[in-house]
């Protein structure tokens, strides 16, 4: 890969959209590929399923984000976490069996057996509240909401 400055078309249920990312990570997650890229029309970090590209090409702009200055910008669109849980063992056990794409876990223990979710809410988005409220209710009742 020669620049991580991309154009990528994607197949979203029946539309076809082209963004224009910068590549962060391409990695595997339970058997599909995902490529995670920051949007640099909207600013923000985007999960892509790889199954549905279309087409993938360099993305030419007169003033290109440099890895640093994307970081930095994420950084700064981290700190409007509004949604912390402490999981215990059972509701860990729960998370590795499903978890949303975006949400991931840091462990506070060596034995990983306590560990702590941070993620942001789009309180304004009722289908994306609704999901993450019956996600946390399949975690169980290991959970404690701070």
């Amino acid at each position: 890969l020669l620049d991580s400055h991309l154009l990528i078309t994607i197949k979203e249920e029946k539309e076809i959209k082209s963004y224009s990312i910068y590549l962060l990570h391409l990695y595997q997650e339970k058997s599909q590929w995902i490529i995670e890229g920051f949007d640099l029309k909207e600013e923000k970090k985007r999960m892509f399923p790889v199954d549905y590209l279309i087409n993938i090409e360099p993305y030419t702009t007169k003033k290109k984000l440099n890895k640093k200055k994307i970081l930095e910008k994420l950084s700064k669109k981290d700190e409007a976490i509004n949604l912390v849980l402490e999981l215990g063992p059972k509701a860990i056990a729960q998370f590795k069996k499903y978890h949303p794409f975006k949400i991931s876990i840091s462990y506070t223990n060596p034995y990983q057996s306590t560990a702590i979710l941070k993620t942001f809410i789009n309180v304004n988005n009722s289908d994306e509240v609704m999901e993450i409220i019956n996600w946390v209710l399949f975690l169980g009742k290991d959970i404690t909401i701070r």
